[in-house]
């Protein structure tokens, strides 16, 4: 594994990680008075653009970060829309 894609599955790791505190905190308390659905929802379009150009081009650090990013924004953007 070359230095680049090692970087590059620590950054798509980590990048990834920092949804899911968030995520987990909407579902379980069910307050979403804090999250901003237009924040969200853009950062959501982000990612799914960041998959698309990952699939794309086959870089796997992109895929796979911005698989897990889609579904744990995903996840956010539905506990905002269901516990408004």
């Amino acid at each position: 594994m070359t230095p680049a894609l090692l970087v590059g599955y620590l950054a798509a790791l980590l990048g990834t990680v920092c949804w899911i505190p968030q995520a987990w905190k909407a579902w379980s308390t069910r307050d979403t008075s804090g999250i901003s659905l237009l924040s969200n929802m853009l950062f959501l379009t982000t990612v799914s653009l960041w998959l698309l150009y990952g699939l794309l081009v086959a870089d796997w650090p992109i895929i796979i970060a911005n698989t897990f990013a889609v579904l744990a924004v995903l996840t956010i953007v539905a506990a905002k829309l269901k516990y408004k």
